[in-house]
């Protein structure tokens, strides 16, 4: 345990002494000591990026002028310091990276098409791969999604979405796994959502944004609207009004371990944070981790997994945008201690995560889908899906009308609604292991049943007679009930 302690320290010094000081002219990043958790509290509250806490250690971006405050808190910290130019070596280029998602898309035009979502604050691609058969088609098939580097200085992970892709489309069609989750699913991955911060090697993008601390949050700024964020976030956030993830995960460095929603609370005092899926998401989590042998056996996080808020407090995260906002489960994933390691560990690095990646995204084929349809047209509806018990809502996607709600194994109950629609409760489905449930759903317009209900009543009316019981529908007062006293009558409980 000792040579565990120490070794964790000595990988801290060694990626923290190197790190830019200087993210403008004004930010610092500082390592903070003997810190509690209402310290780290406070400092959030105070508009501070935290990177990352350790026993009472943490390392935190702070602006210069920003740094009385630790004084005030009487905390101890030292300003860390690096050489101007920090070696990438081996790391691709932001052209190279262009360069080689689109020459992958060039040889598998069967199964990879390349997409330019927007430009970054000063004019760079922001590119996304989708890797599926039928790529040019919309299909009935869950979408998943990988982000990479929001942090500029988090290099690791764009390589390895970089041999995912590669390993994607390389094994299609000669390994029945990767053949299977390409034919099954929609997989769209981002190396590189921050390029300005890659290239100038910082953290934020050219704005002074942290891009993991600007986007809509429930507990600080709970419209979810892109107006005033980023320009990198709002291509992030138009990309996915247009699409409909189940399920995503956004990589980055600095730690070892796989945190899952939420991080951030309404009780600011609370060391935990649970979503409704508490249970789906330590188990997804779990099944990341215990494939990762520098996460299962960490020091610091039992298992290689934590809750957000159990590690610290952020707001604005992608993570929790996903789930409250679109349904979608999300994780943030760390995968090397140093932010940025020699590119001679890149390989160790993808043999540990990559079986992890593969199995992650699978979880996209569990649980219960299914298509919602107009029960008159066939037209694919736009619905919202909740499981009874879980107060959480995912959505349908507009396009084809399908669904992929993950879940536990399990006996489930399922509600279907759709605005103008009659809301509909499927009972007692079982959920297996594997492959997900089919509840396909056809939903009766509201229109239709106002009608039904409209004739029964116009029938009814024609064969009652004016007594004292009845005069009270004759609002013509011409001693018969008729057709205007219906529309009358019907216009008065708004069945239209």
């Amino acid at each position: 345990m000792l040579k565990k302690i120490i070794y964790f320290h000595i990988i801290l010094f060694l990626s923290f002494s190197f790190v830019n000081a200087e993210i403008k002219a004004d930010y610092k990043i500082v390592r903070l000591y003997n810190i509690n958790h209402q310290d780290i509290l406070k400092l959030t509250k105070e508009g501070i990026d935290i990177d990352n806490v350790w026993d009472k250690n943490a390392i935190i971006y702070i602006q210069y002028d920003k740094l009385h405050i630790l004084e005030d808190m009487n905390l101890s910290y030292t300003v860390l310091k690096r050489p101007d130019l920090r070696s990438k070596a081996g790391y691709h280029t932001y052209e190279q990276i262009g360069e080689t998602l689109n020459a992958i898309a060039i040889a598998h035009p069967n199964i990879c098409k390349l997409y330019n979502i927007g430009k970054s604050y000063e004019g760079r691609d922001l590119w996304f791969i989708k890797i599926s058969d039928n790529v040019d088609i919309e299909e009935d098939e869950p979408e998943v999604k990988y982000i990479s580097t929001m942090h500029g200085d988090e290099p690791v992970g764009t390589e390895l979405c970089l041999n995912f892709i590669k390993y994607l489309t390389d094994n299609y069609g000669t390994d029945q796994r990767v053949t299977g989750l390409v034919d099954e699913m929609e997989i769209w991955v981002m190396p590189l959502m921050n390029p300005d911060g890659y290239v100038h090697e910082r953290r934020y993008n050219m704005e002074g944004i942290d891009l993991n601390r600007g986007f809509p949050d429930r507990v600080v700024d709970n419209v979810n609207t892109t107006e005033g964020r980023a320009v990198e976030i709002q291509h992030i956030m138009n990309w996915a009004f247009a699409h409909s993830s189940v399920l995503s995960a956004n990589f980055h460095t600095g730690a070892t371990v796989v945190n899952y929603p939420y991080d951030s609370d309404f009780d600011y005092t609370k060391n935990y944070s649970a979503t409704p899926d508490e249970d789906l998401m330590v188990t997804i989590a779990l099944s990341y981790a215990s494939l990762n042998k520098s996460m299962r056996e960490s020091y610091y996080f039992p298992s290689g997994i934590t809750n957000g808020v159990e590690w610290y407090t952020a707001y604005g995260g992608m993570q929790d945008w996903n789930y409250v906002w679109l349904g979608c489960n999300e994780m943030t994933i760390e995968l090397h201690d140093i932010k940025t390691p020699s590119f001679s560990k890149i390989p160790e690095l993808w043999d540990e995560n990559r079986e992890a990646m593969l199995t992650y995204i699978s979880w996209a084929l569990r649980g219960i889908r299914g298509l919602v349809t107009d029960a008159e047209t066939g037209n694919p509806v736009k619905a919202v899906v909740r499981l009874s018990g879980i107060d959480h809502d995912m959505y349908t996607d507009p396009d084809v009308g399908d669904y992929h709600r993950i879940t536990l194994p399990g006996i489930y109950s399922l509600s279907i609604s759709a605005d103008g629609y009659i809301n509909k409760v499927v009972n007692n489905i079982s959920v297996g292991e594997n492959n997900a449930t089919r509840i396909d759903v056809k939903l009766t317009p509201q229109y239709l049943v106002n009608i039904r209900t409209a004739i029964v009543i116009l029938k009814i009316m024609s064969n009652m007679q004016i007594n004292e019981s009845t005069k009270g529908l004759d609002i013509t007062n011409d001693g018969k009930l008729g057709i205007s006293d219906f529309l009358y009558f019907m216009n008065l409980i708004s069945l239209k």
